[in-house]
């Protein structure tokens, strides 16, 4: 289980990349599509604490609905 206090409450797409395991353009393609709320600062995307744990439950919970 990963140590949610060593997150900042506010990060980039490479902190949550390297948070999610994935490459900054899944995070960015997945915030395209919604899946990831997020919100742009100048040129850059930038992720809540809150939203970036919301979206890691729902693929839990989504994993869990998948193996029934």
């Amino acid at each position: 289980m990963k140590i949610t206090t060593e997150l900042r409450p506010t990060m980039d797409v490479i902190d949550a990349a390297s948070y999610l395991n994935v490459s900054k353009f899944t995070v960015i393609n997945r915030i395209k599509a919604g899946k990831l709320k997020a919100y742009k600062q100048g040129k850059h995307w930038k992720i809540k604490r809150e939203w970036l744990l919301d979206y890691e439950n729902s693929l839990f919970t989504k994993e869990l609905h998948n193996e029934h």
